[in-house]
């Protein structure tokens, strides 16, 4: 199954560079002595919240600022909302510098600022990140996390569950002494890496829990901490390094259904067979030996801890052979133990195929380290805790962009692996780039802020006593040619984030705006395999096709 993915694209919302103070008193003394109904819709206009905003589940940022506490406790510019815009921006935009970042979020609609503030510096926002601290992050990942895909109207079912996969991967951090004590290196010279553990719908790409920590640290306990994530509706898919049988007993007594691979040693997984069934898979009895309880004992630090009670499940036993171009093959043999019991209802050979669906983790994984970070960038937090603040915000950004695939799939009757993950997050970051209500701090045109090359992002530059002021909470903010805010940038509203799949067309293309690559790929509940690389041109920063 193929098909071709076009974006529609609509007119800039706003122009390719900021207006001149002249030209704007001009557009305000039209527009006033047109009278109120000429501008009633561009009054009603300032108050409207951004894309990422809209892009998020409900109103979480107000609910994760309720919920966790911040250092923020007094009324400054960059309060603690305006901060965790800030560094989702900043996740959104990798590559930019922190006064590009302000500049982009402080030109964001439907924001607040205190009259006549201007645009805070780089240094100001550094303190506020630490004011801010990881928990709130941490809270609104989790708030938006929880909202099923059902929920949203998107997603795929596999006999009525929702399938899911849990895996682990790392991320380079900062080369310095506190981080590389806290994290671990894996070498001499090395650097620093951040453990996650992330748990994923793959049928959407969409992180439903995640746990943050050292290179030392391993999967299976950070593992553990994902436990509140599984719930009834669920079916679990994990690779043979996570099955324990107390993580077994513990993740199905939450009601979701596990189908992992186990080692094929004899005695990895002490079992035995009551009853093998008629499709070829086996009815086995779980029992915890001698060796795994001493190792849990010492896990667990309970010296004395009982044996863990028997558990009836079902293995699945299958062979997959692959071949290399050049002619060589390779046979492995593939165990697999689930609590679906009914073999009728769960055939043997569906729950092999199925199996399969846990590679998609892999790909969640690519897009999160390559596409929206970008390749070998570490990330910008100089300390433990802002280094988990980030990772949460990536997390966040990349479920913004499969929900906005997911939910265009969903329009187009398709597959979501069809909708390419590189184009509609690029085509988020010209749109927020694009939606600002007022002119970018720095002077410069208004644009997507710049992805440079992969590396440490430079710090921005400290302005002179004669560009920036000292609040008297000891904020640091630069001044601005008029006013921060929108009051004095005429513009109309950007259209709704669009994303359509049109068959036979491939695109339209702006030498301007330049190209915007996707790839599908794997293969998911009985549909072949997503193996065509599609390119969308823009004709604009803003985003077309089925209404979100």
């Amino acid at each position: 199954m193929t098909a071709k993915f076009a974006m529609v694209i609509a007119p800039a919302s706003t122009p390719a560079a900021p207006q001149r103070d002249n030209d704007e008193a001009a557009q305000i003394a039209a527009r006033v002595a047109s009278g109120p109904g000429f501008w009633t819709e561009w009054l009603a206009e300032l108050g409207r919240q951004g894309l990422l905003e809209d892009l998020l589940a409900g109103d979480v940022i107000a609910r994760a600022l309720r919920e966790a506490p911040t250092g923020h406790k007094y009324d400054r510019v960059l309060t603690a909302k305006m901060t965790v815009v800030c560094v989702l921006v900043a996740c959104l935009f990798p590559g930019a510098g922190y006064d590009t970042v302000l500049a982009t979020a402080f030109g964001l609609p439907g924001l607040k600022h205190r009259p006549g503030a201007g645009t805070p510096t780089g240094p100001a926002l550094s303190q506020a990140r630490k004011l801010l601290g990881e928990q709130v992050m941490q809270r609104l990942f989790e708030l938006d996390a929880a909202v099923a895909d059902a929920d949203l109207g998107i997603g795929l079912l596999w006999k009525g569950l929702e399938v899911t996969a849990i895996d682990g991967t790392t991320m380079e951090l900062a080369r310095n002494g506190v981080l590389d004590g806290e994290f671990g290196v894996p070498a001499a010279g090395a650097r620093p890496l951040l453990r996650v553990t992330a748990h994923v719908r793959t049928a959407t790409f969409r992180w439903i829990g995640a746990a943050a920590g050292g290179y030392h640290d391993g999967e299976n306990a950070l593992a553990d901490q994902l436990e509140d994530s599984f719930r009834p509706g669920i079916l679990n898919l994990a690779d043979r390094g996570f099955f324990s049988m107390h993580r077994w007993i513990r993740f199905s007594g939450t009601g979701a259904d596990l189908a992992w691979r186990i080692k094929n040693g004899a005695k990895s997984v002490p079992l035995k067979t009551l009853k093998t069934l008629p499709d070829g898979s086996e009815l086995v009895m779980l029992r915890e030996s001698d060796g795994m309880r001493t190792r849990r004992r010492k896990e667990t630090g309970s010296p004395r801890a009982e044996r863990l009670p028997d558990t009836t499940a079902r293995l699945v036993t299958f062979t997959i052979t692959t071949a290399t171009r050049s002619g060589r093959t390779k046979t492995t043999v593939m165990r697999v133990l689930t609590t679906l019991l009914d073999h009728q209802a769960y055939p043997a050979r569906d729950i092999a195929v199925l199996y399969a669906e846990r590679w998609q983790i892999e790909i969640a994984f690519l897009h999160l380290k390559r596409t929206v970070r970008g390749s070998r960038r570490p990330l910008r937090g100089q300390s433990p805790d802002l280094a988990r603040q980030e990772a949460r915000a990536l997390l966040l950004i990349h479920n913004i962009t499969a929900t906005a695939a997911a939910r265009a799939a969903g329009s187009a009757g398709l597959d979501p692996g069809l909708i390419p993950f590189t184009a509609v997050l690029g085509l988020i970051r010209s749109h927020v780039a694009a939606d600002t209500c007022g002119p970018d701090a720095s002077g410069h045109p208004a644009g997507p802020p710049p992805n440079d090359e992969p590396g440490t992002p430079k710090k921005s530059p400290t302005p002179s006593t004669s560009q920036s002021r000292i609040s008297r909470n000891g904020t640091q903010h630069r001044k601005l040619k008029g006013s921060a805010r929108c009051p004095h940038r005429i513009h109309s509203p950007p259209p709704q984030l669009r994303i359509g799949v049109l068959g036979g067309v491939t695109g339209v293309r702006d030498p301007a705006r330049g190209v915007y690559g996707g790839a599908g790929m794997g293969g998911i509940h009985g549909l072949p395999a997503r193996a065509s690389w599609m390119a969308v041109r823009t004709w604009a920063p803003c985003l077309a096709a089925v209404d979100m």
